[in-house]
């Protein structure tokens, strides 16, 4: 496993300021970016129950694989390059608003948000550092299905989902009481 991904340091992230207290009209974008982060939490989530669906036996570990080249958000890092891609007609276009619409929508208006959206694009790049990992990690583990493999594939699998989790985390605290304050889109 690659070990110089370097995991960023929650307590290093800056703060947003404080666009205090916010409508219920201004709290929609906040929710809407909530909305659509739980789409991938609930991939990782199928991810966790896959790697304990083969711990227990239950799952082959050429069935997980399959399944982390097939889920959404590895297919739109692919594809788009962005962790928040359009991975549902639902959420179609998530990831040029991010990247293209978003962030730009939010930078220059205030320094300390300036660098909470610079924090998150790199993050962006670090997650997807970690997507590419896991999924190499479980195609070794269709070669070799030896425990030291498989726990190489659980322990890239923790390190992503610790990371994403906390960054969506993040990313709706900071960015989404902006978005609702400056009547952005989400």
């Amino acid at each position: 496993m690659d070990k110089s991904i370097i995991i960023p340091d929650d307590s290093t992230r800056p703060k947003a300021p404080d666009f205090g207290q916010l409508s219920e009209q201004e709290k929609q974008p906040m929710r809407h970016l909530r909305a659509i982060h739980e789409h991938h939490r609930r991939n990782m989530r199928m991810m966790r129950t896959l790697l304990e669906g083969v711990r227990k036996g239950d799952t082959s570990a050429s069935e997980f694989h399959a399944q982390i080249k097939d889920n959404p958000i590895f297919q739109n890092y692919q594809i788009f390059g962005n962790l928040c891609g359009q991975h549902c007609q639902m959420v179609n276009g998530h990831h040029q608003i991010e990247d293209m619409h978003m962030f730009p929508a939010l930078e220059g208006r205030q320094a300390a948000l300036d660098k909470v959206v610079k924090r998150l694009r790199e993050e962006h790049e670090v997650v997807h550092a970690l997507l590419v990992q896991l999924s190499d990690e479980a195609a070794k583990l269709i070669d070799d299905p030896s425990d030291a493999q498989f726990e190489r594939t659980v322990e890239a699998h923790e390190k992503l989902e610790t990371l994403l989790l906390s960054h969506f985390g993040y990313e709706e605290d900071e960015v989404g009481p902006a978005l609702g304050h400056y009547n952005l889109p989400v």
